[in-house]
């Protein structure tokens, strides 16, 4: 089961098509509307050529603040 539909957006001459699917992607997944599979499937990426375009744009892909990543590394330190 497809759970992607399909909307018209008009975009400039400047941006190619593949460009602003993973452009949309990219945004959709940092704002954690989507999952990483879900943003992929959108830009029609594999998982891997996506996690290079999440690099190459400094985002993150693991979703999770420092403060987050701060807060599970001071409860997994050994010594509590």
């Amino acid at each position: 089961m497809n759970s992607l539909k399909e909307i018209k957006l008009r975009i400039p001459r400047t941006v190619s098509e593949k460009e602003a699917k993973i452009i949309l992607s990219v945004q959709l997944y940092k704002e954690g509307k989507v999952t990483l599979k879900q943003a992929a499937d959108v830009a029609e990426l594999s998982l891997w050529d996506f996690l290079y375009e999440l690099g190459k744009r400094k985002v993150s892909f693991t979703n999770i603040s420092s403060e987050d990543l701060k807060d599970e590394i001071e409860e997994h330190s050994i010594g509590n």
